[in-house]
């Protein structure tokens, strides 16, 4: 069978040519007389013996972020029909053959060079996916503000309320004394040089077991190496100057901070009922108390990196960015998502400089990036768009915009190795791809620009075929994920923490519990974030009389009960004791805090009543005890809890009250 290329586009593909019958034929036309269309010649040209020749009919107009939308899903079908497995007749069961083959077409072996910059579709400035657009519905507001105890506007802009994520940003000035000094042995209750080393070397390998399989940035040989290169200077007394510079010094107390962070159990968060086996987690007052002293190991490591972070920050080396990466990872971890949105914002910036000097005066962009670099990119591509998918206080760093020159981490390990190396090509691969597709989705539905198509006639339309076809697109990628990405496997204390297991790797068998639940919840994400904007028009259009009678409103409400399964798969994947803060629970807190809301929502609206499942008040409930559990890491939630607890007092008033829907 001929394929198409797959750079050629066809609009015909996705928009069908309208029926024949309705297009004159050429003689026809030229006469103005009515024609009848038939196969193969019309009735007129059969008398006349001519040739009968119909035009095509006119393609509908395509927008611009749709059509390169469409392309890039061109382009993913063109790879997906090219695989042997569709030239293959279906089997009875599937064979380790074919599993195989599967597997081998989702290798993240990089993405092909690209000749020059292609911008395509970039990070929205400005979009409506945030919790705070949610809050900020009509009706929303109504049932907030008629329950007295009224969610006040923001002072920020008189158009939208940005107080769902202003609330992080009431950062209270630091009380803690700054470090004297940035040295490792100084100041600290711990073995000084001349002493065994074991508590440090634990330290390190805990960060490799806990902390750089969710985000692969270091590898164990190098800060080994720079943690025995800092003990041989310290012991000879400053005679001889260390080799280890400002990044690399920083870089290892980082990740010393982060282990001890996760050694002191502080980033499993649960909630008050807790498995025997975690312990009982302290207050939010406890945890405030333990914080304000600012005596625990991780934080008197953290004072000492800061002191060299500032320093470091102006550079433009790969070092320098782990590190402001890892900054971010360990002040997400705590709670302090301004700082943490700082410090990522700020990676992003630095890899996209690092990127534009690399690619500067190279036209093969493949072979420009070592792996040590692709995998920051990809990483912190990942959490300055987390973090920008509900915050806009700031304009994107631009990192997006080589997104398609910087080719994703390659397994490059040895044949003896166990596997853990062809894990994070495909664990970054897999939630880079996602991530920006949801990118896409942000700025081709949600992008502020394109708010008025929802005033135009056309506009239902629209979204039911742009929301089928990224729906495709999305449910296509969540197919080809090896399954070993999505197998939990229970780790014991004496096992490696980045096992995984895959048909070509037999020493492998699973993949964390958390990456796994993290990846789930990227596909419960999507369906949630496509569908939504059905609800809103639904909403929109409660008042108008014309809604029960619309032509597609049984369209409509399929798609407004997709959005509200993602909502309750979402919620229902992070129903787990502990969440891991390691990841930061902020954008997981905002999308469920998002959620609940458009869950109650529906319960409350008589026009969602045949799409709303019997197990919604559970996923409500689940969704606020998701919440509480977060906001033991990011005190902020409580806020949210808060307003979650006033919609639920309003719509319980309104129903007592008699609401009815016009």
């Amino acid at each position: 069978m001929e394929q198409s290329s797959p750079t050629a586009f066809s609009p015909s593909k996705y928009f069908p040519q309208r029926r024949r019958a309705l297009q004159a034929c050429a003689n026809c036309r030229n006469r103005k007389t009515r024609c009848d269309a038939a196969k193969p010649r019309c009735s007129w040209c059969v008398t006349q013996n001519l040739k009968c020749v119909y035009a095509e009919a006119q393609q509908p107009r395509i927008e611009p972020n749709t059509r390169v939308l469409l392309e890039r899903i061109q382009l993913l079908e063109d790879r997906i029909f090219a695989l042997p497995a569709f030239g293959q007749p279906t089997a009875s069961a599937p064979t380790e053959e074919s599993s195989s083959e599967r597997l081998a077409t989702t290798q993240p072996s990089g993405q092909p060079a690209v000749p020059g910059l292609d911008i395509g579709v970039q990070v929205s400035l400005s979009h409506t996916a945030s919790a705070n657009h949610v809050c900020e519905w009509p009706l929303v507001r109504q049932l907030l503000v008629e329950n007295r105890e009224a969610l006040p506007c923001s002072p920020r802009t008189a158009n939208c309320s940005c107080q769902a994520t202003d609330v992080f940003f009431n950062i209270e000035p630091d009380s803690h004394t700054p470090s004297e000094t940035w040295r490792l042995f100084r100041g600290l209750n711990l073995p000084g040089p001349t002493e065994p080393l074991d508590c440090y070397r634990d330290l390190v390998s805990t960060y490799f077991a806990k902390v750089n399989l969710f985000f692969p940035l270091l590898l164990h040989s190098d800060i080994v190496g720079t943690l025995e290169a800092v003990v041989r200077s310290e012991r000879q007394d400053d005679q001889h100057p260390t080799r280890v510079s400002s990044a690399q010094y920083c870089l290892l107390l980082l990740v010393l901070a982060l282990a001890a962070l996760v050694a002191s159990g502080w980033s499993s968060i649960c909630c008050a009922e807790v498995p025997a086996e975690y312990g009982s987690p302290p207050s939010l007052t406890e945890r405030g108390v333990a914080e304000g002293n600012n005596n625990s190991l991780d934080e008197q490591l953290w004072r000492k990196a800061e002191l060299l972070l500032g320093p470091i920050s102006s550079h433009l080396t790969l070092e320098a960015a782990q590190c402001a990466m890892l900054a971010s990872l360990y002040l997400g971890a705590k709670g302090r998502v301004a700082k943490s949105y700082h410090w990522a914002h700020a990676t992003a910036v630095m890899c996209e400089a690092i990127a534009s000097r690399a690619t500067a005066h190279s036209e093969q962009s493949v072979h420009v990036f070592p792996d040590s670099f692709r995998r920051l990119y990809w990483v912190s591509f990942i959490v300055e768009a987390d973090f920008l998918s509900e915050i806009s206080t700031t304009l994107p760093s631009g990192i997006a915009r080589y997104e398609d020159m910087v080719p994703y981490p390659v397994f490059e390990a040895p044949a003896d190795s166990n596997g853990a190396e062809e894990m994070v090509a495909f664990q970054i691969s897999t939630n880079a791809s996602i991530r920006r597709f949801l990118n896409r989705v942000n700025s081709v539905v949600y992008d502020t620009k394109e708010q008025s198509r929802m005033a135009q006639a056309n506009y239902v339309g629209w979204l039911l075929r742009t929301s089928d076809d990224l729906w495709s697109h999305h449910s296509t990628v969540y197919r080809n994920v090896p399954d070993f990405l999505l197998t939990s496997v229970p780790r014991q204390q004496h096992e490696s923490p980045e096992v995984a297991t895959s048909p070509s790797t037999p020493g492998i068998s699973g993949n964390n519990p958390w990456n796994v639940i993290r990846l789930k919840g990227r596909y419960y994400a999507g369906q949630y974030i496509i569908h939504r904007p059905f609800i809103e028009y639904t909403l929109l259009n409660l008042d108008n009389e014309n809604f029960q009678n619309h032509p597609r409103r049984g369209a409509l409400l399929d798609r407004c009960r997709a959005c509200l399964e993602g909502c309750r798969g979402f919620i229902r994947v992070f129903d787990v004791e502990p969440a891991n803060s390691i990841t930061c629970l902020f954008a997981t807190g905002m999308v469920t805090f998002a959620m609940v809301i458009i869950l109650r929502i529906s319960t409350f609206c008589p026009i969602f009543r045949d799409v709303v499942s019997d197990d919604t008040e559970e996923a409500i409930f689940l969704g606020k005890r998701n919440l509480l559990r977060f906001s033991r890491s990011i005190k902020e939630f409580e806020w949210h809890l808060g307003v979650l607890e006033r919609l639920d007092a309003a719509c319980q008033s309104q129903a007592e009250t008699g609401y009815t829907q016009d």
